[in-house]
């Protein structure tokens, strides 16, 4: 089950809380127990000082330094300080046994942990050492740490959560607005004021890109099913109506017309098949075409008195992709080229492992402020609709859908004689 980002959010500052009072304690009892040991050595320190001159004012009579041990000892009882009395020979004079030499000046710990030991020499070569009960703060503070950082996970948790409630706010509120975006209605969606949040705000523009998109695109595609549509009723009217007649009274010519229908309307309805698929990079297609193949293929399958009216140039160039495809896009290109001239030619170049295939006409030419438009499903020139140039607006729009299926472009370009320059870029192989 996902969990939501307000309580992310104040899990998460939680957990910061946590570490952070468990990081602070943890310098703190660093801190704290050296500030102990130190006090705690200090305290020997200054007994064992205090002892060694008591014993440096007795000399080295053992009886006195008797006396002076238990009278310290006596007088000390009620700090828990234990004493003990070596001569340079480290020989025990008097003192308990478990309070043994230190081996070097200052304090230090025994080896069982359980006593902080000091020593001092006195004047007369006796060595003072006075012992105290070590004192272990570590697991005091260490289970004062832990609860610091309970407490500030608690406290961080119930305070971060409305917190966070109110930092995803304009989250939410988007979420919202996009719940009840109509579909049927995107060019109506709205997604609310900007909020002065950057994520949020930038989150929001990339979705009203995102719709304005797809708004687009539905709109587009809308408009290719009615004209399609449309342009499938008429050729179907009149092979239905051929067909009755045919029927009625059996006639040749009839029979000829209707078949005519059909062979355009076959045309139609493969043009629209391939227009009807998503423009994408064809990767998966490794076949390698040579385009000056496919160039004398498609040339040599038209009619012979348009074979005659086109003319190849000599170059080649190798592309990746769909053979059946790109045999389809020439051929569009070409007699639409024809569809509007008297004569094409066609030019194949490599330029920076860019296959470019060029083809010109002479005829009148497309308007520079219609050169992008014809690209469009069922766009005509209004020389095409003037002059009542038969078409249904699909063979430029079906060229620049393949090139582009195959990670290309095509375009009308300038040239410097009279004409059109129907120019297609592909990526070499």
């Amino acid at each position: 089950m996902a969990s939501s980002l307000v309580r992310r959010v104040a899990i998460g500052a939680a957990l910061a809380a946590s570490l952070s009072a468990l990081l602070s304690a943890a310098a703190t009892i660093v801190f704290a127990a050296l500030l102990l040991q130190r006090a705690e050595d200090r305290r020997i320190e200054d007994a064992t000082v205090t002892f060694a001159a008591e014993l440096g004012r007795d000399g080295s009579n053992l009886a006195a330094i008797r006396q002076v041990h238990r009278e310290e000892s006596a007088e000390m009882t009620h700090t828990g300080m234990v004493f003990a009395v070596f001569d340079g020979n480290a020989s025990r004079l008097a003192g308990a046994s478990r309070l043994t030499l230190p081996p070097s000046a200052g304090c230090s710990t025994t080896r069982d942990g359980e006593l902080r030991v000091c020593r001092a020499r006195t004047p007369n070569g006796l060595i003072a050492v006075v012992g105290s009960q070590h004192v272990r703060p570590l697991p005091w503070l260490g289970s004062g740490a832990l609860l610091a950082a309970i407490l500030a996970a608690a406290i961080a948790l119930g305070a971060s959560w409305p917190i966070a409630r109110r930092l995803v706010g304009p989250l939410t509120r988007l979420r919202q607005r996009i719940a009840e975006i109509d579909v049927e209605a995107l060019s109506r969606a709205d997604l609310g004021a900007e909020e002065n949040v950057a994520e949020v705000d930038a989150l929001r523009r990339t979705l009203a890109q995102l719709i304005e998109r797809v708004d687009r695109s539905l709109s587009q595609a809308h408009r290719f099913a009615a004209n399609a549509a449309h342009e499938l009723r008429t050729p179907l009217t009149t092979a239905r109506a051929e067909l009755e007649l045919l029927a009625e009274t059996p006639d040749r010519e009839g029979a000829t017309k209707a078949q005519q229908k059909l062979s355009e309307l076959s045309v139609l309805v493969e043009r629209l098949l391939i227009l009807s698929v998503p423009a994408r990079t064809t990767g998966e297609q490794h076949e390698v075409v040579s385009l000056r193949d496919l160039l004398e293929d498609v040339v040599h399958a038209l009619p012979e008195h348009d074979r005659a009216r086109v003319t190849l140039s000599e170059g080649d160039a190798h592309v990746r992709g769909d053979a059946a495809l790109l045999a389809t896009m020439i051929t569009n290109a070409i007699s639409n080229a024809l569809k509007f001239a008297t004569n094409a030619r066609v030019d194949v170049t490599l330029e920076n492992d860019v296959a470019v295939l060029r083809v010109d006409d002479d005829g009148p030419g497309v308007d520079s402020s219609e050169r992008e438009r014809v690209f469009e499903p069922f766009v005509r020139a209004s020389d095409a609709l003037r002059r009542r140039v038969a078409g249904h607006g699909l063979g430029l729009a079906l060229v620049r859908h393949v090139a582009e299926m195959h990670g290309g472009s095509a375009a009308l370009v300038d040239k410097p004689t009279p004409g059109a320059r129907l120019e297609l870029r592909l990526p070499a192989s």
